[in-house]
């Protein structure tokens, strides 16, 4: 039979507004602006500007991040992108007050439908207080990573799974010999126990996730606290405020650590069409031995409810922790879109 098919061309110009709270890092506002055709090629121009630890246990005043992205698709060759990147970013913490300026350079190379691989530079310029004492940083990278990524959908998968690997070979080039690397592992996966069972796809789904990694070269003193490894909080262990998990000074706050390992287990369940509930479980650690799995374990357990929406499922988690721990609130809440992972 012919055929008739009528294209037309999206708008070139879009605004994204965006919301998150929890109880340990405070509320977040952002908006940005994008252009999707900037030059007549599909070059995709985006501008943002978010406030951020608006309150929370996790933080100790208000902050900011600005950020402007320029992605040009197919360069220098198919199936090949390369993305400018400049941010900057000011944070009051209770590891750390940081502000940062920072410019990247990455190549996207896409290799196969599920496999991805990324290559970059950056300059990264640091102001960083932690303790009372303030250092300066100025920091050359070259982050060089691999994903995998064969789910079904970006906000709320029910089957596939994810995996990635991140090094990130850096210079301190405000202090001789102040070289090391950032290595990082993490996986998740998503099983449809409904379609198992014969049951109607996407309704019953058990999610997992894992995370470690190591810091190579130099001294936890000589790496700049940015740089270090934290758990807690809704990327690792539910239940423990943000960056609270792991070495900590005498006054309770955190030090950060060279090592960390983390696992999450959650299970979904849809109720009618637009209701869900979850229940889940996190476990982690981090140390200063620069190996995983050699920390204080911690573990936060929780329920959540779940709103679905067109743009994704709208998130609202409660959490305890399971260890108790200095400076540890008895109950944490979050609150975003789409799913904690």
């Amino acid at each position: 039979l012919p055929v008739v098919v009528w294209v037309r061309e999206r708008a070139r110009r879009v605004i994204d507004l965006a919301a998150g709270w929890s109880t340990d890092e405070g509320g977040q506002l952002s908006a940005a602006w994008t252009h999707r055709n900037l030059f007549g090629s599909a070059e995709q121009l985006t501008l943002g500007a978010a406030a951020t630890q608006l309150g929370g246990s996790a933080g100790r005043a208000p902050g900011y991040n600005l950020d402007a992205l320029l992605v040009l698709p197919e360069v220098p060759g198919r199936n090949q992108s390369l993305a400018v990147n400049l941010n900057a970013q000011r944070a009051y913490l209770r590891a750390y007050d940081r502000t940062a300026v920072r410019a990247a350079v990455t190549l996207r190379q896409v290799l196969t439908r599920h496999w991805t691989a990324t290559a970059g530079a950056a300059l990264q310029q640091a102001r960083i207080t932690q303790e009372g004492a303030v250092t300066s940083y100025l920091l050359v990278q070259a982050p060089l990573g691999l994903v995998y990524d064969s789910t079904d959908s970006k906000l709320d998968p029910t089957q596939g799974a994810r995996a990635g690997l991140l090094a990130t070979p850096s210079v301190n080039m405000a202090r001789l010999g102040g070289m090391f690397a950032v290595v990082q592992a993490s996986a998740s996966a998503y099983l449809d126990l409904g379609a198992l069972t014969g049951g109607r796809e996407g309704r019953t789904v058990l999610a997992v996730r894992g995370l470690v990694g190591t810091i190579l070269g130099g001294t936890l003193a000589d790496l700049p606290p940015d740089q270090r490894f934290y758990a807690g909080g809704s990327a690792t262990i539910r239940g423990y405020r943000f960056q609270s998990v792991g070495p900590l000074f005498v006054n309770g706050r955190p030090r950060g650590g060279t090592a960390i390992d983390a696992a999450s287990v959650e299970l979904r369940q849809r109720i009618g069409e637009s209701w869900g509930m979850a229940a889940f479980v996190d476990a982690g650690q981090v140390s200063t031995a620069g190996t995983p799995f050699t920390g204080d374990l911690r573990v936060g357990a929780g329920v959540g409810v779940r709103y679905y929406t067109g743009i994704g499922p709208i998130r609202a988690d409660i959490a305890v922790p399971l260890v108790n721990q200095r400076k540890t609130d008895a109950v944490q809440f979050y609150i975003g879109i789409g799913q904690a992972f």
